[in-house]
């Protein structure tokens, strides 16, 4: 049994050693003639693994070390151009993954039989554009996705996908940040709400484009719109009294909302959109302190959060019924140096805590945190006090 257990924690040292990014480099040449492959794998997977180790290991007996070695940010292009040529397709998949893959033989892996292969070079940023090109056409709709979100696409090829026959090769292309307001208005017809909604969701979608989304019959779809910062204020204003609280939940999180219409969504009947107003950094502060009365502590607690929330709301929230609260003012930069004082005598450890790290608390309650009973607060409230020192 003592054998055993030895053994056992002589394996999990080994282990650990190999994942460590400070391992010495013999240590870690060592560890890649381990047995067990999990040691090899964790050596295959290290980031500061040198090349040449890397190298050795891209010939090893188990395919799940060889294809941690292709996707390995240090592997040479000359080691993975080897590995391209695996017989497992799960090692030639990670080769294609990988930013380091030269583009010759990425151009080969487009021409691999397994599509999951095809489709991570139909994404790889460093696939020539004439290799997109074909893959473009590839009969698996996954790969002609791939082609569709890859920044690099270039806008001809991108054409060709705009009527392609599948919704989801559709999607990717509306998701696609290169693609042009143009097309985003033609893909904004696409019968498929999905498709749809990605175009809502597009920064690059045209205001016009929007507009008409905006009365789309699907909620998705008006929701996206909603929660898109390019929205025009007057659209958000008309969204903001949405039937559907999903729509009403993304005006209120959307950060160029006027205030007006905050201030309107901080007494929607739905928690849930009152949430999304209490967490808005720009949400003015009257309607903070309204949503500080919330019954939903949830609500107070991400009024106690927010950057925006007066000293004296604070003030209010400090004796909140729920410790969650109570910390949340604790941590916030706004709260009054004399009401962290008093929060710094709160029987929940967590609240002293937040006291103890908030740059608004006063030397003298550091002082009295630093003799605090939890060993937390006390270290972090000394570590404030010789960093003030220090300064």
């Amino acid at each position: 049994m003592n054998k055993i257990k030895k053994m056992l924690k002589d394996w999990v040292v080994k282990l650990e050693l190999a994942e460590n990014p400070n391992t010495p480099e013999e240590a870690l040449k060592r560890l890649a003639n381990y047995p067990d492959w999990r040691v090899r794998d964790e050596v295959a997977r290290n980031h500061e693994t040198p090349p040449e180790i890397l190298d050795k290991l891209a010939k090893d007996k188990d395919w799940r070390v060889r294809a941690s070695v292709a996707l390995n940010p240090n592997t040479l292009p000359e080691t993975l151009k080897k590995l391209a040529k695996d017989k497992n397709w799960e090692v030639r998949w990670r080769v294609a993954d990988n930013p380091n893959t030269p583009k010759e033989t990425l151009e080969k892996l487009a021409e691999d039989k397994d599509s999951y292969v095809r489709e991570k070079v139909a994404k790889n940023r460093n696939t020539p554009p004439e290799t997109l090109k074909k893959l473009a056409e590839d009969k698996d709709p996954f790969v002609r996705a791939g082609v569709a979100g890859n920044p690099s696409t270039p806008e001809e090829t991108l054409k060709t996908l705009v009527e392609d026959e599948d919704w989801r090769v559709r999607a990717t292309f509306a998701e696609n940040r290169n693609t042009s307001p143009e097309i985003l208005k033609k893909l904004a017809e696409d019968k498929i709400p999905f498709v749809r909604a990605e175009v809502a969701e597009n920064p690059n979608t045209p205001e016009e484009t929007l507009k008409r989304l905006a009365e789309d019959e699907d909620s998705r779809v008006r929701a996206k719109v909603a929660g898109n910062l390019k929205t025009p204020s007057e659209i958000l204003e008309k969204l903001a009294k949405d039937k559907d609280p999903e729509v009403r939940e993304a005006v209120a999180g959307n950060r160029k909302t006027p205030s007006e219409t905050l201030k309107e969504l901080a007494e929607d009947e739905d928690e849930r959109v009152r949430l999304e107003v209490a967490l808005n950094p720009h949400t003015p502060p009257e309607a903070l302190e309204k949503l500080a009365e919330d019954k939903n502590w949830e609500i107070r607690w991400s009024v106690a959060r927010n950057p925006n929330t007066p000293s004296t709301t604070l003030e209010k929230l400090a004796k909140d019924e729920d410790n969650n609260v109570r910390e949340a003012v604790a941590g916030n930069s706004n709260t009054p140096s004399t009401t962290l004082e008093k929060l710094a005598k709160d029987e929940i450890w967590r609240v002293r805590f937040e006291v103890a790290i908030n740059p608004s608390t006063s030397p003298e309650t550091l002082k009295e945190l630093a003799e605090d009973e939890n060993i937390r607060v006390r270290d972090a409230a000394r570590e404030r006090l010789e960093g003030l020192l220090r300064h």
